[in-house]
């Protein structure tokens, strides 16, 4: 029987409903889940724990730098050095942050390590079910979460599902002079995915009644993500960098975009599901997202940081894999020209200053770019010396003593 774990990311694990929608989805289809991984970076709560740990096997385990994680990886055989490639996270020191990588890489190591077959990630903000319909009030699709990433996963030669979402766009309705200009700044100008939904019925979009066949995909969606981990040959750690501006450590979005250029490039098989989950950006579910109020905002500036952490090295690793239709200098000075005519155009619209700073911020990230791709490459090294590692399986990973904290 095939091993199915589900895996959460956050902060602070405080609230148990999100997971006990997903557990309880999979078990109305039928599935067995394992476990439930969980990576957080500033705590969670005893109560929560208790409640969940009441449902499933739930493994608990740091951020930034786990000491359990990074012991079990030093009996699975790797070197000390290989250890902390694969586990240093210097911006916890600095800032008590952590990228969105070390996150998902912490599940995806203790997946590796307890023999994982299938790991599928869920956010908290996602549901366990489609928008079908909004005409006369919310209509609903059950869907077989486990179930539908599992049919395609189990296929020879796949090694990642995912899919797009029902429900919410991050960037909230909004229309001005310069938004062509800064969704470009921002590395959205050539999703037609992104506009579409800008126009949509305040940015909530219905998925299709009735399912659509699967096929291949080059892009994934890490809240809405199933690895198959039978072959980490055909697999690689997700990475995202960070960088410092105005006093505050940005962690980078697209962890999971920077990842399927690598499984494009290894020539591994990724395939959309063609599973649209709910996505609850907002979480006021159904009203119409004002761009114009402070919670939305703030959400979006903070996105625009993120996808500024994310473009220079994005546009790097596309350079190094020959996919960038540009050079990287020409790529960049895109990007600038975007954000200095877009940045100003919504500080405008949205009455909020902080928007013309985004050409600074994408100077802020481009100069910590160096370092980024060092740690990245850092990493890899890491990652291959685990690769090396499970490939010899002649340790027991029942004798490893897995802990859950």
């Amino acid at each position: 029987m095939s091993r199915i774990a589900l895996a959460q990311i956050t902060k602070s694990l405080d609230d148990p409903n999100p997971a006990q929608q997903f557990l309880s989805n999979a078990r109305d289809h039928g599935h067995r889940v394992e476990r439930l991984i969980v990576a957080y970076s500033h705590g969670a709560d005893e109560q929560v724990v208790r409640t969940l740990r009441r449902q499933t096997r739930l493994d608990l385990v740091s951020a930034h730098g786990d000491p359990g994680l990074s012991r079990r990886l030093s009996e699975a055989g790797l070197q000390d050095r290989d250890v902390n490639r694969l586990m240093k996270v210097p911006s916890w020191r600095s800032w008590k942050e952590a990228p969105y990588g070390a996150y998902r890489n912490a599940v995806i190591f203790t997946a590796l390590l307890e023999g994982i077959d299938y790991l599928i990630f869920f956010d908290s903000d996602v549901w366990p079910r489609e928008l079908v319909a909004l005409d006369e009030g919310p209509l609903w699709n059950e869907i077989d979460f486990v179930g539908e990433h599992i049919a395609s996963l189990s296929l020879p030669g796949v090694v990642a599902t995912s899919s797009e979402y029902s429900g919410y766009y991050i960037i909230p309705p909004m229309s001005f002079e310069g938004l062509d200009e800064l969704l470009t700044g921002l590395g959205k100008g050539s999703d037609p995915y992104c506009l579409a939904r800008l126009t949509d019925r305040g940015c909530l979009a219905t998925s299709h009644k009735g399912r659509i066949r699967t096929g291949p995909t080059n892009k994934l969606l890490g809240g809405n993500l199933g690895l198959s981990l039978g072959n980490p040959e055909l697999l690689l750690p997700f990475y995202s960098s960070g960088f410092e501006f105005w006093g505050m450590y940005v962690m980078g979005r697209g962890e999971d975009t920077f990842l399927s250029q690598g499984l494009v490039d290894l020539g591994s098989e990724m395939i959309d599901i063609k599973l649209p989950a709910f996505h609850d950006t907002f979480v006021n579910f159904p009203s119409r997202p004002n761009a114009q109020s402070k919670d939305a905002r703030d959400r979006f500036y903070r996105a625009c940081l993120g996808w500024i952490g994310r473009n220079p090295l994005l546009a790097w690793r596309m350079s190094e894999l020959g996919t960038l239709e540009s050079s990287l200098d020409e790529e960049l000075e895109r990007q600038r020209r975007g954000l200095r005519y877009g940045g100003e155009m919504a500080a405008r619209y949205l009455s909020d200053d902080r928007f013309e700073t985004l050409a600074d911020a994408l100077e802020s990230s481009v100069d910590a770019l160096p370092q980024s791709i060092a740690r990245y490459r850092s990493l890899m090294s890491g990652w291959t010396a685990l690769q090396d590692a499970l490939g010899d399986r002649s340790y027991n990973t029942e004798n490893l003593g897995a802990q859950s904290a």
